[in-house]
């Protein structure tokens, strides 16, 4: 399974709490680097970043956040466990790595030798994910075994290329969470009642 603990500790240090160093173009830019260096000696495997690409989902991503924000109190840990999903939804709709050949480090019929640009961007989300988490709220974060699920990727890879939304839904699914999944990527959405909307938590057709 993915060294969790690992990435989490080569993430780069900062003097300032993580959910505002994150928030900064510059730090999260280095960890991605960071990140990306890491699966690449794992993976055995060179990976091209484009930092125009990762630059334009940062800002997408903070757009999204900010405007989804709750004014609530009582919502900012689920808010927390939330953002991170919205941050994969950016990778996928516009990839910032390109791997340079197959992974020959890994299992060809696991999940990083299947879609290894997928497999970076989620793990870094993770990776951010656990270490805020840790810090803000002292909760040790525990992620589905589905990561290591290839029938799982390939159904998240299908259906984020129809719909990039999915791909925050199958964040959530990695934290063992059950998305709306007809607006996953929507953070009042995800908190409604399923009687609000008929078969709210039904997974989509793959």
């Amino acid at each position: 399974m993915f060294d969790l603990s690992r990435s989490v500790h080569n993430l780069p240090g900062t003097n300032k709490p993580l959910r505002v160093a994150v928030r900064q173009l510059h730090w999260f830019k280095a960890a991605f680097h960071k990140h990306v260096a890491l699966c690449g000696e794992a993976m055995a495997c060179e990976f091209a970043i484009d930092d125009v690409k990762l630059a334009s989902a940062f800002v997408r991503w903070l757009d999204s956040v900010d405007r989804q924000r709750p004014k609530e109190k009582a919502d900012r840990r689920e808010f927390f466990q939330f953002a991170p999903s919205l941050v994969l939804r950016e990778f996928v709709a516009d990839m910032p790595i390109k791997a340079a050949s197959a992974p020959a480090r890994v299992d060809p019929k696991s999940p990083a030798a299947f879609w290894p640009e997928g497999y970076v961007v989620t793990t870094f989300c993770l990776t951010v994910y656990a270490a805020t988490m840790d810090q803000e709220f002292h909760i040790d974060v525990h992620i589905s075994q589905m990561v290591d699920d290839l029938r799982s990727w390939w159904s998240f890879r299908e259906n984020a290329n129809e719909d990039m939304d999915y791909a925050a839904g199958f964040f959530q699914r990695l934290l063992g969470q059950q998305p709306n999944w007809w607006m996953p990527s929507n953070f009042s959405a995800r908190t409604r009642s399923v009687d609000d909307v008929d078969n709210t938590n039904a997974p989509p057709p793959n």
